[in-house]
């Protein structure tokens, strides 16, 4: 696997005197520090041999494979047999920062520098990445095993892909098993000297999309040392390192000021590398203060700023990200923090954002300004939706060939998410005069898309998404447009015309609106996929010519922005979601729909997801409806509301083919708001879905989650804070949630975890078995049996809370200050929960008693909620908030704010949507 200097002997020594570090394995056996390789990345160039590239995409051979997904571990496994990897042990002793070679399937040599990794809690060592366009993976894992008499032990492999496991030189185990995200685990019985052994881990991977590259190494039997070699390095100083690093935290995830606090061991002096410095402080009175930016002296003893360049490999990686659509990239930094001593090598690793201080929870100002401000915004940002606003701000610019570089690398290597960078060319291409484009580049677009790839059923190998709910409509919609756009032209991909690729894109666009008008949406309330169906819906409002494409696209924009409306707080779209990711549960102005409800409702915040939000703030003939702002504008003293969608997945778009159900209830005050979808999969393997949670501002978000891994990564679906490896019982009545979770006896983490994070809230306290927050008047608490222990280190410090329970049953109520007191006040009222095995009550600061078990009904006031007066299950309304009401059974939406925020009526008819008249809310 590597070539280098022979040793002489089968083994690696390393004399005791050498430079080195070591380490204990935690209490499962696991070994948590490592030395490792890059992931080595090819295109994966040669599908061809296994895929049919045109015809029918579906059956044994079919291309939709490519989405990935557990369908697809067949395919990566065959893939494997065809480019296993090498069985050549590492003859080279691993050293930190020495050099690593190491040949791939294919043959090529790939270098690079051997580095250190101090695993999370769930000891998997992580390559994970998104990876836009299908390639091959190789990396390399090593660490060294001492032990001081010679013994057989049992080392359990766990890894997501084909890995090859040598000791000493010796191939010792291997597996070709590929798993989608839980890792597979395997066991070997090996014998280990006396002194040192050598342990090298080879893993593979093929990545479409979403690419889980992970691998975990567990001893079974007595405790071995871990040693990892590092020139320089004294075991004695790191391992009080050690001690001293597991002590530090950063006791808030996001930043609006750039200033991060560090908190730790009085005294202790670190080193903190990140956003392309070094900086040194002194932890004075336990706690320092560093900036992201750089603009000012960091707060400490000393700062000593020492800048690095981007790498070319980092800048590439940049123009080929994803586009201003979607917020997969989120601007988080990694601080990597060490003891400010040159024998102590070791680290912890710290991410942080640097959050948009763009935030309102009222609306400002006239709504032609809020537009203005967003598209200034905009103009700021790379990619179409920057030249876009660039353009209509400025009559002299002309759209630039660097300001469409990311989006035209996306179509041309037919790159995941490139649906949505051809969707916002289409507004270039519509709104912007021939005349004001650099010369050539409208032609440069027009060969592009003319080359280019619109659905599952046309020619090419590709790792694009066309199997979920919001990519499934941003296909049909560039397509039809695009295809009518260039009706008389051939497309290269297909030899069809423009006019056939609109009409093929059509029927399938009428049929998702017809669906979506009528039952809603598989991914509800998505905070990341609102806003994609937000854009293309208006996409095809703007420009479709087809009457009944426009008014079924301008129904579905308007049940969107009302779900939207309905479903926030002070510009939070904070209610549960059938998809979400951990920065937006972190902070809200990261949410995809938050420029778009700054844009509509005065309301949110102004971050890099702009292409939605443009697409609105643009339009000429899509106008939200008055109502609809009068909705989000509507925050009476209670408002209690339901949203229930029903549908069916279809295998040749979803790769699903069952029904799908969202009971979704959402409690707001003018303080706080609660939301759950009930009873939703229960006991289930989850995915992305958000739950339940509480909101009081746009970082303090409290929820509870079953963590699969330690995870933050949206690659890892679901991770420690996006999501559940079992979906939890869940059930809402008015302010108070109660959530039980199935734990079982093998879980690779072992809890459920809450996120509480202190910092962000004006007061908290800790009162029996409840955690208790005031964000200005509003108050929220938590309670789980026996209580919870608040993180005091770690990357999620003084935000993380774990259970001194079981931690299976959790109960969370908001208050207000005007209606429950002080916050003492409010936390001395609130009782003590009945905890259970599987069960759960609580009686109310308003008196209701409520009580939630596994298999029997949510009760309140010891009667089932889910019955009706006669004693049947009461018929689900689709609607019923405030604002409207809607039976499965109506045929049209009405749309209908009350006093004092009152405005006339908007009607949508559930089956042809609603005429554009140009006279709405402008």
């Amino acid at each position: 696997m590597q070539e280098g200097n022979e040793t002489g002997d089968a083994g690696i020594r390393h004399p005791a005197d050498a430079g080195r570090t070591v380490h204990a394995l935690d209490a499962r056996g696991t070994v948590r520090d490592w030395l490792i390789s890059p992931a080595w990345g090819r295109p994966a160039d040669d599908l061809d041999k296994y895929l049919a590239t045109e015809g029918d995409p579906w059956g044994e051979r079919g291309r939709w494979q490519l989405t990935n997904g557990p369908d697809v571990t067949p395919l990566k496994e065959e893939l494997h047999r065809h480019r296993p990897l090498r069985r050549e042990p590492v003859t080279t002793p691993p050293l930190e920062g020495g050099p690593v070679r190491c040949t791939g399937p294919d043959g090529t040599e790939h270098t690079g520098t051997w580095r250190r990794v101090h695993t999370p809690a769930d000891g998997l060592v992580d390559w994970s990445e998104f990876c836009f366009t299908p390639e091959y993976r190789t990396a390399l894992a090593a660490c060294v095993l001492e032990v001081d008499q010679a013994e057989w032990r049992t080392l359990r492999l766990a890894a997501t892909g084909p890995v090859l496991l040598f000791v000493n030189g010796e191939l010792a185990g291997e597996s070709g098993t590929v798993t989608y995200m839980e890792p597979a685990e395997q066991s070997v019985r090996v014998w280990l000297p006396s002194g040192t052994s050598t342990v090298v881990v080879a893993t593979w991977q093929v990545a479409f999309r979403e690419c889980r590259h992970v691998v975990r190494l567990r001893v079974h039997g007595l405790p071995v040392r871990v040693v990892v070699p590092s020139k320089g390095a004294c075991e004695h100083t790191s391992a009080v390192a050690e001690r001293i690093l597991d002590a530090v935290g950063v006791p808030r995830w996001g930043t609006t000021s750039g200033e991060v606090t560090i908190t730790g061991p009085k005294g202790a002096a670190l080193r903190v590398d990140g956003a392309g410095r070094t900086r040194r402080v002194r932890l004075t009175a336990g706690r320092a203060t560093v900036r992201l930016d750089g603009d000012h002296g960091d707060h400490g003893d000393a700062a000593d700023p020492e800048r690095h360049d981007t790498s070319a490999a980092d800048a590439e990686k940049d123009e080929r990200g994803t586009g201003s659509a979607s917020m997969l990239s989120t601007g988080t930094t990694v601080l990597r923090i060490a003891m400010d001593d040159d024998r102590c090598p070791v680290y912890r690793e710290f991410p942080v954002a640097v959050l948009p201080s763009s935030y309102r929870a009222a609306p400002e100002g006239p709504r032609a300004e809020r537009r203005a401000e967003f598209l200034r915004h905009a103009a700021r940002t790379e990619g179409t939706a920057g030249e876009l606003a660039r353009a209509l701000g400025d009559p002299s610019y002309q759209v630039t060939a660097s300001g469409l570089a990311r989006a035209l690398w996306m179509i041309d290597n037919r790159a995941d998410c490139a649906d949505f960078e051809a969707v916002g060319l289409l507004h270039l291409w519509h709104r912007i005069p021939a005349d004001r484009w650099e010369a050539g580049l409208r032609a440069r677009v027009r060969a592009a898309i003319l080359g280019f790839k619109f659905w599952i059923d046309q020619p090419g190998l590709d790792a694009m998404c066309y199997f979920t709910e919001n990519h499934q409509l941003v296909w049909h919609t560039a397509e039809l447009l695009w295809g009518s756009a260039l009706a008389d032209s051939a497309f290269a991909n297909t030899g069809w015309t423009g006019a056939r690729h609109a009409a093929h894109a059509r029927s399938m666009a009428v049929a998702w609106m017809r669906r979506k008008l009528a039952g809603g949406f598989s991914e509800f309330d998505s905070n990341a996929y609102l806003a994609i169906d937000l854009l293309a819906l208006v996409t095809l409002v703007e420009y479709a010519e087809d009457e009944e494409v426009v008014q079924l696209a301008a129904g579905v924009a308007d049940r969107v922005l009302f779900s939207l409306a309905a479903n926030s707080w002070r510009g939070i779209h904070g209610c549960a979601h059938g998809r979400s990711y951990v920065s937006t549960l972190r902070s809200s102005r990261l949410e995809e729909t938050a420029p778009i409800m700054w844009v509509c409702f005065g309301t949110g915040a102004l971050n890099e997801a702009v292409l939605p939000a443009a697409a609105v703030a643009t339009a000429v003939r899509y106008r939200m409806p008055d109502a609809i702002r009068h909705t989000a504008h509507h925050l009476p003293e209670r408002w209690w509301g339901r949203q229930s969608y029903r549908g069916e997945y279809r295998p040749t778009h979803d790769l699903l083919a069952r029904p799908y159900a969202s009971d979704l209830t959402v409690y707001k005050t003018p303080d706080a708001m609660l939301s759950c979808v009930g009873d939703y999969r229960p006991g289930l393997p989850g995915l992305q879905e958000h739950i339940w949670g509480a909101t009081l501002g746009p970082e303090t978000q409290v929820y509870v989650t079953h963590a699969p891994n330690a995870s933050t990564s949206p690659s890892a679906r679901p991770n420690a804070w996006a999501g559940n490896r079992l979906l939890p019982r869940a059930r809402q009545h008015e302010g108070t949630v109660l959530a039980l979770y199935r734990i079982p006896g093998d879980d690779a983490m072992g809890y459920a975890h809450a996120w509480f994070p202190v910092a962000e809230f004006d007061e908290w306290l800790q009162y029996g078995v409840w955690t208790v927050g005031r964000k200005g008047d509003g108050y929220v608490a938590l309670a789980t049996e026996d209580g919870a222990l608040l993180a005091d280190a770690g990357p999620e410090a003084r935000q993380e809370l774990r259970p001194r329970g079981p931690g299976t049953a959790w109960v969370c109520t908001v208050g207000r200050r005007a209606l429950h007191g002080e916050l003492g006040d409010f936390a001395r009222a609130l009782g003590t929960p009945r905890f259970g095995p599987d069960r759960v009550g609580f009686r109310t600061l308003e008196g209701t008693e409520l009580a939630l078990s596994w298999d029997g009904p949510f009760t309140v006031d010891g009667r089932p909620a889910d019955l009706a007066e006669d004693g049947t299950v009461a018929p689900v309304p689709q609607l019923d908030n405030p604002c409207a009401r809607l039976e499965f059974t109506d045929a049209t939406l009405t749309i209908a704010p009350s006093a004092p925020a009152g405005a006339a009526p908007h009607v949508i008819d559930l089956q042809w949507g609603r005429k554009v008249t140009g006279t709405e809310d402008a």
